[in-house]
């Protein structure tokens, strides 16, 4: 009894929050330059996430198989591999698929915000990045997903999902 009134609690005490100051937020920072990564890294830890730092495309894909994060910052324009292949490779991923991707270039030559919401990014930061800015798309993006996950799988929906299955049902049979 106790328990189910502390995680309503938790829930009401989350949500006037916006659900971000009782649940571990981490992030992926996939940033080529060692200075800007180590940069980005400090400061949101300061914010309260936990930070994973990748160099690399394949340092990331390595960093996934141990440690799923809320979602990922990645720099669009790398000398190995073009953000876009890397994202294009996690969104076809089944265990990846469902993580946030915020784009982040320096360079607007071929990468817009535009573009990269077409390709299915969650949204697109231009740098030089301002903390407030990035603190506030990553806030939006958890929203977002959010707000997705507790509509899925929210009792109500679930039952109403279950009701207008059956009365499908119900009306192909009276039909058949």
């Amino acid at each position: 009894m106790y328990k189910a009134r502390l995680d309503i609690f938790v829930a009401m005490v989350s949500d006037w929050f916006g659900g971000y100051m009782l649940m571990p937020r981490k992030i992926l920072i996939v940033e080529d330059r060692a200075d800007v990564r180590d940069l980005l890294g400090e400061a949101l830890t300061l914010l309260g996430w936990e930070t994973i730092l990748a160099e690399s495309d394949r340092e990331a894909l390595d960093k996934l198989e141990s440690e799923i994060p809320n979602v990922i910052l990645l720099n669009m324009r790398k000398p190995v591999k073009n953000g876009f292949k890397l994202a294009a490779s996690l969104k076809a991923h089944p265990a990846y698929k469902n993580i946030p991707i915020l784009a982040a270039s320096g360079q607007s030559r071929g990468v817009s915000r535009e573009r990269c919401l077409a390709l299915g990014f969650d949204d697109f930061i231009a740098k030089p990045l301002v903390l407030p800015e990035l603190e506030m798309r990553l806030t939006n993006i958890l929203s977002v997903e959010r707000r997705k996950t507790i509509r899925a799988t929210s009792p109500v929906n679930l039952e109403s999902n279950r009701r207008e299955s059956s009365s499908r049902g119900a009306s192909r049979r009276r039909v058949a």
